[in-house]
């Protein structure tokens, strides 16, 4: 049976941006010998946006249209009168196999940027805190079709879940622990990589893993079998090992979007371009490449999903950036 699939798991969540018209230095009273705290914020708009880091990984991978997707995760009773439900199963290669908890409202991350441009930001876990609660063997039909799983941020007791019934259904795993990275334990930290062929993160996250399993890079291309190090502005790196146990690096720079409107997303779609290179059979070199391309058309809007771009815009950027064309990109 072909293996053709991908499991995209990770948050699902609603993004409030608001902006306030003064210092928040300004609005905010502290006394720190009595402990308390006092503020007030008007915010002057409000935009609800779609996020998480599953839901952009899916937005993008849908908008490639390329991979068959499983998209999974907790919701809340509002994921489809607010609109998210029908925002992503407009794709149709999105498989939408959510658990609704009546009860609970979907994720939600609420930002107010004030002139400043500081942040105010408060997470609202609701419904996603539920997650590791799935079971994926109950779930998952045939897990023989799917080439990939990535395991993306959410709460550490679900990423630890789904490491190992992902292990027991065979089908390989990219650990994504984004920004709880600092919050794992040792031990399960070191199971989870050691049940991981790649390791994704930012220099910081990276860094963090590093110092919690107390491993260098080279120490834990032993237990997984590259690391994809993101760097914003400077591009990405990949660091593997050959079957000679010789360990390569290799700088990826961005792809030049047209214009600079709001990075959030931008490392979702840089996941989406690396699900869809892996599952076309790419190199990995090329499918980071092909993950800066998709990136760099998430940062031209604002908000994680509102970009829109085609496969055959995705093959001239690529063209544009690194002077050639994938074979596989090519033939679709």
């Amino acid at each position: 049976m072909k293996r053709d699939k991908i499991i995209v798991l990770g948050s699902l969540a609603f993004d409030y941006i608001m902006t306030f018209e003064e210092n928040f230095v300004n609005a905010v009273s502290i006394d720190h010998e009595k402990e308390e705290y006092q503020s007030t914020v008007t915010a002057k708009s409000r935009i609800q946006h779609y996020g998480g880091t599953a839901g952009n990984i899916a937005f993008n991978l849908g908008l490639l249209n390329i991979s068959k997707v499983s998209l999974l995760g907790s919701v809340g009773k509002d994921f489809e009168s607010l609109g998210y439900k029908s925002h992503i199963t407009k794709f149709k290669n999105i498989e939408l196999n959510v658990d609704v908890r009546e009860k609970l409202f979907t994720a939600a991350c609420y930002i107010v940027n004030d002139i400043k441009a500081n942040q105010m930001i408060i997470f609202h876990g609701g419904a996603l805190d539920e997650s590791k609660n799935i079971d994926l063997r109950q779930k998952i039909q045939n897990p023989e079709q799917y080439v990939y799983a990535i395991n993306s941020t959410q709460g550490i007791e679900a990423m630890t879940n789904f490491s190992e019934q992902l292990e027991e259904l065979k089908i390989p795993m990219i650990f994504d622990p984004g920004q709880i990275t600092p919050l794992f334990p040792k031990n399960i930290l070191l199971d989870i990589l050691k049940k991981s062929e790649i390791l994704i993160g930012n220099t910081y996250e990276i860094n963090h893993v590093m110092v919690k399993t107390e491993l260098n890079e080279n120490e834990l291309l032993k237990l997984v079998r590259t690391i994809i190090k993101t760097k914003g502005s400077e591009g990405s790196e990949l660091i593997y090992k050959s079957d000679s146990d010789k360990i390569f690096r290799v700088e990826i720079p961005i792809a030049k979007a047209e214009k600079i409107i709001d990075t959030t997303g931008a490392g979702d779609g840089y996941r989406a371009g690396i699900l869809t290179g892996l599952i076309l059979d790419m190199t990995l070199l090329d499918s980071c490449r092909l993950g800066s391309i998709v990136g760099s058309f998430v940062v031209e809007t604002s908000g994680a999903q509102t970009q829109t771009f085609d496969i055959k815009d995705v093959r001239k950027r690529f063209l544009e950036t690194y002077s050639y064309v994938p074979p596989e990109l090519e033939n679709l």
